[in-house]
């Protein structure tokens, strides 16, 4: 019992540093965030912030972390529903965790304090894209599959920045909607230019 306590005061505890992270980072650039800001915004000593994590920077990566790995349990969850026809079982829990966490998504897909989130959000899709890629396509060349999995890969952040970008104008159905068609399209196209 005491054990779920602490481990319920921890995750509360991050969920706050998090979140005092993603507000600021809305205020200002990420270099010019100091512990100190977010802690005094969270009305948290900085004592509690070091339990946690080194220093921004190690906040910051732990969260792009869990964000991918959150990202990468869904993939893993919902790919034996995908088909060769559409990966929109595994599309849509991605969009509505996007929207649940809309905030600190925006924040993480536009950061630039480092391009380590999109460096490794690209090679997330790049690994779990080439399964999907053979499955549906096994007599493609590796160099077709790759320039396929690239053109995929950044098409996806650019929607998703584009949807930010627009204060989220379409729904979640019609994002979903779009990038399964646009995969499936670009799938179909490889297709036809194998020889």
């Amino acid at each position: 019992m005491a054990t779920e306590k602490m481990d319920r005061r921890i995750r509360r505890t991050r969920r706050m540093l998090k979140q005092g992270l993603a507000e600021l980072m809305r205020e200002k650039e990420f270099k010019d965030i100091t512990v100190k800001d977010i802690t005094d915004r969270m009305d948290l000593n900085r004592g509690t912030f070091y339990l946690h994590y080194v220093d921004t920077y190690d906040l910051l990566e732990k969260l792009e972390n869990e964000t991918l790995s959150d990202f990468q349990s869904m993939i893993d969850d919902h790919r034996s529903q995908a088909g060769k026809s559409s990966l929109r079982p595994v599309i849509e829990p991605i969009a509505s965790y996007i929207i649940e966490n809309a905030d600190f998504c925006k924040i993480l897909f536009e950061n630039k304090a480092s391009n380590d989130f999109i460096l490794k959000f690209t090679e997330m899709v790049c690994r779990n894209g080439e399964a999907f890629l053979r499955q549906r396509l096994p007599e493609a060349s590796r160099l077709s599959v790759d320039y396929c999995i690239s053109f995929i890969s950044f098409g996806l952040i650019g929607m998703i920045k584009q949807w930010f970008d627009t204060g989220m104008a379409v729904s979640q159905s019609e994002l979903v909607s779009m990038a399964d068609n646009l995969i499936m399209g670009a799938t179909s196209a490889l297709l036809a230019s194998e020889p």
